[in-house]
């Protein structure tokens, strides 16, 4: 037995310190290992030298050179390209997941999974309804691919260089040099296994454990809007108004005097002070609110308008209704639950004081998955009833009133970003060609509203509705935020309608970028148009968007006269803002992150430097002890040429680089070291082979470790569970005779192994924010995924000896399953339905 000293209860102490921390997301990993070693240095565990070592491994800066590497195929769309192509079309989610599970998890395998689950979100979720599939069937699978695509090979997560250079290190100083190398695809069969193992799990519990629906929590909402004299909508039926066929927002029923009519059809007639009923989004209702000249009332708001309607009094509008009646005018939106036993519960929302009692009112309510009918300021509030609110500041957040009555409250104030009205031109390039709107993948995406359409004959269509057929030579008119322009620019076929004047900026494509400037109170632009202006010419930017609040303006932003404060959106020069920042002409200047333009032309060189890199590895380990360049090596010649290539700027490339990992594995180096030269890795070790040997020995212990590790990934990130178990599953191998690569093989399986909790692993944070996904249903997916990768690790190390016998058998069950579905898609629909009747309605459409 191991005798311990002070400095392994000191370690211990400080390692449970430092999961307590991270555990809680009080502070970053890599602050936290800088403070545990710090600490730890201070108290002479370990040396300044050794405290240090991590930041000059080969595996941590290969990490580091490998994001240059993912940004320069990023920058040029080759990911995207490469990813678009394998999609195609899917008729089920079954085979929507597959189609984008297998690219995905291969292309993770060789690059870092963060950026491509980033540049895949807005892809997967226009892809998924395009093909009438929910996101939320997709974005979870899609976190999952580039998850276990990442226990393919060595480099495809930095975790595994996280491992690989601790199992180098280590026994580079025990004079074994034989047992330090960890080479590219020593992970492979094993992570191949896995990553079956994980694919099956994904495409089958899909079905049952994903939710199918793409509600938020600020969907499905009941909001009102009253129609003034002078909208539009005023006198025209619904469809000739633009009420029929809106995106993600709906009609339900219109109340006139008192009386609310339900039935409300394309021919019904609307008239001035009538009372719409809409059922769908707050961003919507917004958007909409203001491109029909509407009023979105509060609770308050609608009282008084009932009194006007028969009183003949003056119309309180939102505008008008005190301080925070107004979704333009309110310091703050939020939204939230109504606690159980809350004292507002079985009152009507009329019969709450909410503007004397939380500072607050009512702009919508939510009850389940239901419309609800009758008059929104006479609804009976029920517990858990979902509320959006409109106060005048955040410190209504921190009444105890609010506190005490209500239950997870956000913020919304980020949904009504400013708005910018986008032309895109259909070119023969775009896929959606011939197809309806929704076919083609125009409806629905994150951030977009697809508002009107010009046809290339003069037609203008204003009212678009889902079975709208796309044509080429369409423009198509966009509203929607700074992100959704970015992401329209990005698709592949359509062109902005500003094309031929981007075309001629003197600006260079690797420097350009989009850029927001404020035109000033006293600026020579104000009262010319962005064409009189010489605007182009002047500031060699181009004015891609314009933001007005609270209006609305025309289509083409050449020919809109400024106004102070209007916002233009640019594409121009990364140096924009430095040059015109003393300038009169604007107030307030920022470039938009990550807003490069894709460079189309760099893509097959991108691609071909990275498949260049790659190649050199897989030679290198066809060959036997003899290293063809060292991947360190390979990475850099590839980013350089990458940047003599212009695939990518160097600012780029300095920008791609995630500090925090690189900081986090070299501080989770010297933590190991504390853990191996104070003894407390082998006690540890000491425990777990007790245990395997009271079970079953050797492959017991495997099973062990890679439970522990799992189990640790869930509560901290994957690096640091790496980094702290990777020393005692290195002395449990010592003792118990195993090869150092198979142990580093299992840690890196256990650190990858975050899927229960959306905090567990960076790409289950990004989908679990994109889908909006509840807490529950994340784990209630997660949970089950555990532990059946718990049997198939208990399955690949059963089969450890025999572990291409294991790679064979998963590829069989893997055919199995494939063609058992694709037998099963030639059954007859009415057959199918029968065996999942809920399923019965979305079948027949699909077909349909």
């Amino acid at each position: 037995m191991v005798q311990l000293g002070w400095e392994s209860y000191l370690v211990l102490a400080t390692l449970i310190a430092g999961l307590v921390v991270m555990a809680g997301d009080w502070v970053g990993p890599d602050f936290v290992f800088a403070l545990m070693v710090g600490f730890l240095t201070a108290c002479r565990v370990i040396t300044v030298k050794e405290s240090t070592e991590g930041f000059s491994q080969n595996g941590v800066l290969t990490v580091v050179i490998l994001f240059v590497v993912a940004e320069g195929i990023g920058q040029t769309g080759g990911m995207e390209k490469a990813l678009n192509l394998l999609l195609g079309k899917a008729t089920s989610p079954f085979w929507a997941i597959t189609r984008m599970f297998i690219p995905v998890a291969i292309t993770s395998a060789f690059l870092n999974n963060t950026p491509i689950v980033a540049l895949l979100i807005p892809i997967m979720i226009a892809w998924g309804r395009r093909n009438r599939i929910s996101p939320k069937k997709l974005l979870i699978p899609l976190s999952y691919a580039a998850v276990f695509g990442g226990t393919l090979t060595q480099i495809g997560t930095s975790t595994n260089f996280v491992i690989s250079s601790l199992q180098e290190k280590r026994y580079t100083q025990l004079k074994r040099p034989g047992d330090a190398k960890f080479g590219m695809f020593d992970i492979t069969p094993y992570g191949i296994v896995y990553c079956i193992g994980g694919f099956l799990f994904t495409v089958i519990a899909s079905h049952w454990l994903l939710p199918s629906d793409e509600t938020k929590r600020h969907s499905d909402l009941l909001l009102v809007a009253r129609v003034p004299p002078e909208s539009p909508v005023a006198n025209n039926t619904v469809r000739e108004a633009g009420l029929k066929g809106m995106e993600r927002l709906f009609l339900v029923a219109v109340e006139r005097q008192g009386r609310v009519t339900h039935a409300v059809g394309p021919q019904y007639l609307l008239e001035p002070e009538d009372l719409l009923y809409f059922c769908g989004e707050l961003e919507q209702a917004h958007f909409y609110s203001k491109a029909f000249s509407l009023e979105l009332l509060t609770n308050e708001a609608i009282s008084g308008s009932k009194r006007a309607n028969f009183q003949g009094e003056k119309h309180p509008s939102a505008l008008e209704n005190g301080s925070c009646g107004s979704v333009e005018d309110s310091t703050l939106i939020m939204q939230a639950s109504v606690r159980k036993g809350a004292d507002i519960i079985g009152k009507t929302l009329d019969q709450i004081d909410f503007r004397k009692r939380f500072d607050v009112a009512v702009l919508g309510l939510k009850r389940g998955e239901t419309h609800q009918p009758g008059p929104l300021s006479e609804m009976v509030v029920n517990a858990n009833d979902v509320l959006v609110l409109l106060g005048d500041n955040e410190e209504v957040l921190q009444k105890p009133e609010v506190k005490a009555v209500f239950k997870d409250v956000e913020k919304l104030d980020e949904a009504l970003e400013k708005e910018y009205l986008t032309g895109m031109k259909v070119t023969n390039r775009f896929k959606g060609v011939g197809k309806t709107v929704y076919d083609a993948g125009l409806r629905g995406i994150n951030g977009l509203t697809l508002l009107a359409i010009d046809r290339q004959s003069g037609e203008h269509l204003k009212f678009i509705e889902d079975d709208t057929v796309v044509e080429l030579g369409d423009t198509l008119w966009f509203a929607g935020g700074v992100q959704g322009v970015h992401f329209l620019l990005k698709i592949s076929g359509l062109e902005h309608s500003q094309a031929p004047q981007v075309s001629k900026l003197r600006a260079d494509i690797l420097y350009r970028q989009l850029v927001k400037a404020s035109v000033a109170s006293e600026s020579p632009l104000v009262g010319n148009t962005v064409r009189e202006a010489h605007f182009r010419n002047k500031y060699d930017a181009v004015v891609l968007a314009i933001h007005r609040q609270g209006e609305r303006l025309s289509m083409d932003v050449r020919d809109v006269k400024l106004r102070a404060g209007d916002v233009l959106l640019l594409d121009t020069g990364s140096n924009f803002g430095h040059r015109y920042r003393n300038d009169a002409a604007f107030s307030l200047i920022s470039g938009v992150p990550e807003s490069s333009p894709v460079k189309k032309s760099r893509m097959w060189v991108a691609l071909f430097l990275g498949a260049a890199m790659i190649a050199t590895q897989i030679v290198s380990s066809s060959i036997g002890g003899t290293e063809l360049i060292n991947l360190f090596t390979a990475g850099i010649l590839t980013s350089g040429l990458m940047l003599l290539t212009r695939c990518l700027s160097a600012d780029q490339a300095r920008n791609s680089i995630d500090w925090r990992v690189y900081t986090t594995i070299a501080f989770a180096i010297a933590f190991s070291t504390c853990m191996e030269k104070s003894k407390l890795a082998r006690a540890i070790a000491d425990i777990f082979i007790k245990i395997s040997e009271s079970i079953g020995g050797m492959r017991a212990s495997y099973v062990a470790i890679y439970i522990a590790t799992a189990l640790l990934s869930e509560l901290v990130s994957n690096n640091a569970a790496a980094a702290i178990m990777y020393p005692i599953a290195a002395d449990l191998g010592d003792a118990l005779g195993v090869v150092p690569t198979r142990m580093s093989v299992v840690v890196m399986l256990g650190a990858s192994a975050g899927f229960t909790l959306p905090y567990s692993y960076q790409t289950n944070l990004m989908v679990y924010a994109a889908g909006d996904y509840r807490f529950m249903e994340f784990a209630k997916f997660g949970l089950p995924c555990q532990c059946f990768m718990i049997i198939t690790v208990i399955l690949i190390f059963l089969l450890d000896n025999r572990i291409w016998v294991a790679v064979g058998l998963g590829f069989a069950l893997m055919l199995v399953v494939l063609g058992w579905h694709l037998v099963w898609e030639f059954v007859p629909a009415s057959i199918r339905s029968k065996f999942s009747p809920g399923r019965k309605e979305k079948t027949e459409k699909i077909e349909q």
